[in-house]
């Protein structure tokens, strides 16, 4: 009987025990009905429904819109723009992640270093909607104030997202020199020292080269290859006008490439001053007005060496 006696508290105290435990591990455990103070996700859009974007910051605006799948810079001038560099901004901002929610209609954005000038970005739709961020100062070491009039609230974000846009033409501009195939041309007009030469193709199973008399046919090649894979260091200016070329020395080029294609587009490039030692040359393609800058081209070997005259030996008259 006393061992009976016993038993009931002992139960009693095991059940107290489980219950305060249970108890405990539902305290600890995270409650899905609480709120959260996470900033919550403005927009997420496809990539391929985003056909404009707009930057500005300190009175100077880029735009840059969708022409079919590559891009194209519509102001402050007319260009390809660089796909790759504008595919990075959409991966960046088709969903923009915050990190943390700062204050909901403030009173004065300037308290966050929001003005007019502000680094101001703003993405548009195929269906007319429009995504706007606004860049602050830093709020950290890693973060950037930023300021959304969809929410009318200002965050904080990594400062990756904003870090590389810029209102600099050269990172929004295509960096492709001449944009073609070599197996498309079907005839080289190449002027080298004043004198043309002209040079068919030779297509091959695996390659396509171009044959000549006059010029080394390894330079000749290797220059039709540089111009296919060539990119634009520098652009010097949109604007060259007859006073300006001569300063680059377009007015006595010192190569001009004329390529016209099986597609009956003709394709041209002229190069003016070189310098080795900084490894550039300037050009200028299509007969723009474009100056830009490209990397260096050895032009020295370029014709074949004369070859070399022997004259008949004099044989002495034995007598």
């Amino acid at each position: 009987m006393k061992r009976k006696g016993w038993f009931i508290p002992i139960l009693v105290f095991f059940i107290s025990i489980s219950g305060l435990i249970f108890y405990q591990k539902q305290q600890d455990s995270p409650s899905f009905a609480s709120t959260t103070n996470l900033p919550p996700i403005l927009w997420s859009e496809a990539e391929a429904n985003i056909n404009k974007i707009e930057f500005s910051e300190s009175g100077h605006k880029v735009q840059a819109v969708r022409a079919s799948e590559n891009w194209e810079l519509s102001s402050p001038i007319s260009s390809k723009a660089d796909n790759f560099f504008i595919y990075n901004i959409i991966l960046a901002f088709k969903e923009p992640v915050f990190t943390e929610t700062i204050e909901t209609d403030p009173a004065k954005l300037s308290d966050y270093g929001i003005d007019n000038l502000s680094p101001h970005l703003k993405l548009s739709t195929k269906d007319k909607d429009t995504y706007e961020l606004i860049r602050g100062d830093l709020a950290d070491t890693l973060h950037y104030y930023v300021y959304s009039p969809m929410s009318a609230t200002i965050y904080t974000m990594p400062k990756s997202g904003f870090e590389n846009i810029h209102t600099d033409l050269s990172m929004w501009r295509d960096k492709d020199l001449l944009t073609f195939n070599k197996k498309d041309i079907t005839k080289l007009d190449i002027t080298y020292n004043n004198t043309l030469y002209t040079t068919l193709p030779e297509n091959q199973p695996l390659n396509t080269l171009f044959k000549s008399d006059v010029l080394d046919e390894k330079i000749l090649n290797y220059l039709v290859d540089f111009l296919e894979s060539c990119t634009i260091k520098e652009f010097i200016t949109d604007t060259a006008d007859s006073s300006l070329l001569p300063a680059y020395g377009f007015n006595a080029p010192s190569l001009k490439v004329k390529m016209t294609l099986n597609s009956g587009e003709i394709l041209t490039f002229i190069m003016g001053i070189s310098i080795k030692s900084e490894n550039l040359c300037y050009a200028v393609i299509n007969h723009s007005n474009s100056i830009v800058t490209i990397p260096y081209f050895d032009l020295s070997k370029l014709l074949k060496p004369k070859p070399i005259e022997v004259l008949p030996s004099k044989t002495p008259i034995v007598e």
